[in-house]
């Protein structure tokens, strides 16, 4: 069976995404249990992982909240893994001791590894301390076959663009496990090992992503560790720094501002990287220093990211950083200084900004609309800040991320005191 302690968290994280998506709709507990036919207890208890509902629990709960069926796929997907063989049943991993304390590790005996298995593989990897030596299961592998990987995983990171972490989240999951056979079976020369282990610690950060995005923080939390991990053990310093940066912008989004991981994160100044990347973590950091309400050091964060975009820029950015461009920075600058309860330098930044942004991009825009809606409310503004909130739920309509929902959820709380203005019982209806 898996892990005991991990699927109580997995109950837990469920019961979140409920909450989550019961007051975006505007219901209370007792409001919601009539309409899907079980008890006001029954909801309170499975909201804190207390109590594990049916999957009839569930199917009713996406019907009546409309949330597109997430709640029952994220239960089908519990159960699968409460159902599944533990990591030493299935994979039965043999360790054959190898010069330089290396490790020679045999491939698993069912290709279709579960979540769990997945974590275990990477740990195993993470935890040689070196490459793992080839075995002669698969063919030899070189540089192209590596280069030709990568630009698969680039192509898929493009879908989360415009779809949830909870569909995204499999996707990414498969490409870990293609890398992790090809480490395990392939054989190939010093460089390429590293350069499958650089694509294999990419990899985990965007699954991190998606399960984070999906609303699964435990599970996010350990593939940005497990990344950090294997990067700094092929010396990958950009690798290392962005999975801490995730990890701690992951923690500061959940209200829970680690300021050591995200310091940790920063490159050194004299260091030549490329100037995006440096723009990245800078912007994480100033994130991070908002949510912990230190305005000056926010506000230095952002001065350096700005600057770092405006050097010249000659090789292309790593792909998992490619994004960020001025628009992307002006962005977050809005949210920071709308976490820090500045709407005049917040609203600025994120209107006009937010009016090139492609709908097509819903997810993004419905999310970062939030911050936009939290600093008119924070300038007396509620009508403007109604009619932005109105906005974003239209846009997130049926996108796999809780994350959006549950900012709407917060924003309609802050909202409440003027229900009574026409324009905003509107929004709030």
């Amino acid at each position: 069976m898996a892990d005991p302690h991990e699927l109580s968290e997995m109950w837990r994280t469920l019961g979140r995404q409920l909450a989550t998506f019961r007051k975006a709709a505007g219901h209370t507990q007792h409001e919601l249990a009539p309409r899907i036919n079980y008890g006001r207890s029954t909801i309170a208890n499975v909201e804190i992982g207390r109590q594990h509902a049916p999957r009839s629990f569930w199917e009713r709960c996406d019907q009546v909240l409309d949330t597109d069926g997430h709640l029952t796929r994220a239960y089908d997907r519990l159960q699968m893994l409460r159902h599944a063989p533990s990591p030493s049943a299935r994979m039965a991993p043999h360790h054959r001791a190898m010069p330089g304390g290396q490790f020679d590790i045999e491939p698993p005996q069912e290709p279709d590894m579960q979540r769990r298995d997945l974590l275990t593989a990477i740990v195993a990897i993470a935890s040689t301390g070196a490459i793992p030596a080839p075995t002669s299961l698969g063919s030899r592998l070189g540089d192209l076959d590596v280069r030709g990987m990568a630009r698969r995983t680039a192509r898929l990171r493009r879908l989360d663009n415009y779809l949830g972490g909870t569909d995204t989240l499999p996707l990414y999951e498969a490409e870990i496990r293609s890398t992790i056979t090809a480490l395990r079976t392939g054989t190939f020369s010093d460089s390429t090992g590293r350069a499958l282990l650089s694509l294999l610690a990419e990899q985990a950060q965007l699954a991190g992503w998606a399960a984070f995005d999906g609303g699964n923080e435990h599970y996010a939390a350990t593939l940005f560790t497990k990344s950090r991990s294997i990067a700094m053990e092929i010396g990958n310093q950009l690798l290392a720094a962005n999975a801490l940066a995730l990890l701690a912008y992951q923690r500061a989004s959940l209200g829970q501002p680690d300021l050591s991981a995200a310091e940790a994160s920063r490159l050194p100044a004299d260091a030549r990287f490329h100037p995006t990347v440096r723009a990245l973590l800078l912007e994480r950091l100033a994130f991070t220093y908002a949510v912990a309400g230190l305005e000056r050091k926010a506000g230095h964060a952002l001065d350096e990211a700005h600057d770092a975009l405006d050097q010249p820029i000659g090789d292309p950015a790593p792909d998992w950083a490619a994004w960020v461009d001025r628009d992307e920075l002006r962005i977050m600058t809005g949210r920071v200084w709308s976490e820090l309860r500045r709407p005049l330098r917040a609203v600025p930044e994120l209107e006009e900004t937010l009016d090139r942004f492609d709908d097509m991009y819903a997810r993004d825009k419905a999310l970062y609309s939030t911050w936009l809606a939290s600093a008119y409310l924070d300038a007396g503004e509620a009508e403007q800040a109604a009619q932005v909130l109105m906005r974003s739920k239209r846009l997130c309509e049926g996108i796999a991320s809780p994350r959006p929902a549950a900012r709407i959820s917060a924003l309609r709380e802050r909202l409440l005191p003027y229900r009574d203005v026409v324009p905003i019982a509107e929004a709030l209806a």
